[in-house]
C-alpha cells in the first residue's frame, strides 16, 4: 500500500507564496533594467566638467549706489548692450587690473539696461546735481565719483570720462 501525501495549505499560505514570487519577479526585473542601463547609456556622463560660479564684485546698482564698502570710488553708469560699452570698459581698464603697487581708485560698472536701474537711465535731461538716489537721472556714458556716501563728481560723455579715468 501506497502512502499518499496529502499536503493542505490555508489561504495565507498561498496568499504569503503569491507574494514571494511577485517581489522576485520585481527583483528580477529591476536588475535587469539596472544592467540594460549599464549597457546602454555612454560612460560620457562621467566626463562632464563642472565649473563653480563666482560673484561680480565690480556690479553694483542705482538703489546700493551709495553703500559701497570703500570710502571713495567712481561708478561707470552705461548700457552694457550699447555700441559704446567697449570704449567705457576700455577706459576702466587701469582701474580694474590687479596689481596690488597701485593704490587706485575702485571702480563700480552699473548696467543701466537692467531691470532695476532703467528708471534712472534717461536719453536727455539728466540730473548732474543730484544729491539723493530718487533724483538721479543718467545718461548713458556717465561717470560718478562717491566720497562718504555723496556723490560728489558727476561726468557725462567719452572725452569727460576718459580725460578723469586718464586712459
Amino acid at each position: 500500500m501506497k502512502k499518499e501525501k496529502m499536503n493542505y495549505q490555508t489561504e495565507e499560505q498561498k496568499e504569503m507564496q503569491k507574494f514571494f514570487i511577485v517581489l522576485i519577479v520585481l527583483v528580477i526585473i529591476i536588475i535587469g533594467v539596472y544592467l540594460f542601463s549599464k549597457a546602454v547609456i555612454k560612460p560620457d556622463i562621467k566626463e562632464l566638467e563642472y565649473t563653480s560660479g563666482s560673484v561680480d564684485d565690480t556690479a553694483i546698482s542705482v538703489g546700493t549706489l551709495l553703500n559701497a564698502k570703500e570710502s571713495s570710488y567712481y561708478v561707470l553708469a552705461y548700457d552694457f548692450n550699447s555700441g559704446k560699452s567697449t570704449a567705457y570698459k576700455n577706459y576702466a581698464s587701469y582701474y580694474t587690473s590687479e596689481d596690488p603697487d597701485e593704490k587706485k581708485t575702485k571702480i563700480y560698472f552699473l548696467d543701466l539696461s537692467t531691470v532695476f536701474n532703467k528708471p534712472y537711465y534717461v536719453t536727455e535731461n539728466s540730473n548732474p546735481k543730484a544729491t539723493k538716489i530718487k533724483d538721479l537721472r543718467i545718461l548713458d556714458g556717465t561717470l560718478l565719483l562717491i566720497k562718504d556716501g555723496k556723490i560728489t563728481k558727476y561726468l557725462e560723455g567719452l572725452d569727460a570720462i576718459s580725460k578723469e579715468l586718464k586712459a
